[in-house]
């Protein structure tokens, strides 16, 4: 979990840099104590106002060619308390220097990261990374990030509670976010942070006062996130408006509801991925491998068209002794690609009613509860749900399966077909029947009925075409399966 969290909070870190200083290679203009006013100005639109007698949270100063932009964390716990939150940082100081470009972009650069003490109730959390740099070009004209790269050496996060103690190590971090603009103006962004020599540790207390611990380590790990077709001069209007306008926000919803529509327009694709490579468990219950893995996300805006993708990708997978019944290695998955999708609905129809039931300003909640019904009504639209399983492959010693197919939800009935195909099916029976009579006795009737079904490829390979009826019948290659079947 604390390895999730960190590595998509460095990945967001270029993104929300961008957002958050939008107007700082080409030559460099001198900075001036006139600009440093200017950019001061500009932050504080964007930034709470300390409460009575608090410091300022960020401020600016002309050295040089660079504008120096400091955050101080200590500032945040005053808006945290007047916010009703119970966190609170430890006094450090985030130091960004801002150079003006002859081109008219900005560079953002970092030269260094503090150590960062986060305490939560009972909870703390504290963040070291050595060498850290990272540099991000602003242009102003998109509001958003044009290029960067981010650098570091080893780093630590970790976490402590009464029961709980997490820590996440890497011996190196390299980060590149890039942009390319479209005729449209819309943007397409991508950032990757890959990460070496990564490890993780995790104790915590059972229920009977025992230490459970797990630990691991990776050779390398990556997230990467992407998006495609965004607004960003319209993204940049609307924090704009929530910045500038949070206290009498309900006297502008008709401003917000006009940028949510051209933001919520179809044509926007947003992506999520993470790699691994070597993975090395060692848990309560024994080691676990993993030679490699990866895993993608993706959703796409296209109105009607509109659906949500996901891949799988895993080899070389080794479970603990005794996790898996006896002589079960050989139907033990050693290698996954699997890729749906999920089609048949329409998330602009869904936001369109989210956007048009928003009411600001009054008692109940912004959307209602009738109205958040009426939400989830257009975002299935008229139906069906559709599943859609793209070819894909689960291969063990005594297995070797593609599959295939798409599934339909409609008026609460399923129906769907799907295509699988087998080879080397006779090694699978005999593995199945490895696994001693007990489990054989139960397993080999309906694997061999399975058999029975099968239609024979030219290649020797076995197949079956399995369809499902919103009656719920089952036909396996034209044969219609009784109810005890």
């Amino acid at each position: 979990m604390i390895a999730t969290v960190f590595c998509r909070r460095a990945a967001l870190a270029g993104l929300l840099a961008g957002v958050a200083i939008v107007p700082a290679f080409a030559g460099d203009r001198p900075a001036t104590p006139e600009g440093a006013r200017t950019v001061q100005a500009f932050l504080d639109r964007f930034v709470p106002a300390p409460p009575a007698g608090g410091s300022a949270l960020v401020s600016v100063k002309p050295d040089g060619q660079a504008y120096i932009l400091s955050v101080d964390l200590a500032a945040v716990n005053g808006l945290f308390k007047g916010a009703g939150v119970g966190a609170t940082y430890e006094p450090a100081t985030l130091v960004y220097k801002l150079f003006e470009q002859d081109d008219g972009k900005w560079r953002v650069v970092q030269d260094s990261l503090p150590r960062i003490v986060t305490r939560t109730g009972d909870a703390t959390s504290v963040f070291e990374v050595e060498n850290y740099r990272q540099t991000l070009v602003v242009d102003p004209q998109l509001a958003w990030w044009t290029s960067g790269a981010a650098s570091a050496g080893k780093g630590l996060l970790t976490a402590e509670a009464p029961k709980l103690a997490q820590a996440f190590d890497f011996g190196s971090l390299a980060g590149d976010y890039a942009t390319t603009v479209k005729p449209d103006g819309a943007v397409s962004s991508t950032v990757r942070q890959a990460f070496g020599d990564v490890g993780f540790k995790i104790s915590v207390t059972d229920k009977d006062g025992n230490p459970v611990a797990s630990s691991g380590r990776l050779e390398s790990a990556s997230v990467n996130l992407g998006v495609d077709g965004l607004n960003t001069r319209k993204l940049f209007d609307l924090v704009s408006l929530l910045s500038v306008h949070r206290a009498d926000l309900a006297q502008h919803e008709s401003e917000l509801k006009d940028l949510l529509r051209t933001l919520a327009a179809p044509g926007t694709r947003f992506v999520e991925g993470g790699e691994a490579t070597k993975l090395m468990i060692a848990s309560p219950i024994g080691a676990i491998a993993l030679a490699g893995a990866k895993l993608g996300v993706g959703v796409t805006n296209a109105g009607p068209d509109s659906a949500v993708d996901a891949t799988l990708d895993a080899e070389g997978l080794s479970l603990p002794a005794g996790l898996a019944p006896p002589n079960a290695a050989d139907l033990t998955p050693s290698k996954v690609n699997l890729a749906f999708t999920v089609k048949g609905i329409d998330i602009a129809a869904a936001a369109a009613k989210a956007i048009e039931s928003l009411r600001l300003g009054g008692p109940g909640p912004a959307i209602s509860d009738d109205d958040s019904a009426r939400v989830s009504a257009a975002l299935i639209g008229a139906g069906p749900l559709k599943v859609v399983l793209a070819p894909s492959h689960v291969v063990a010693p005594a297995i070797d399966a593609d599959l295939a197919g798409e599934m339909r939800y409609a008026a609460g009935r399923t129906s769907g077909v799907v295509t699988i195909r087998m080879r080397n099916f006779d090694r699978t029976m005999s593995a199945v029947r490895e696994l001693g009579p007990e489990v054989a006795a139960k397993s080999l009737p309906m694997v061999a009925m399975a058999k029975g079904l099968a239609k024979t490829e030219s290649d020797g390979a076995l197949s079956w075409l399995v369809e499902i009826g919103d009656d719920r019948s089952i036909t396996v290659n034209g044969v219609r399966l009784s109810a005890d079947k």
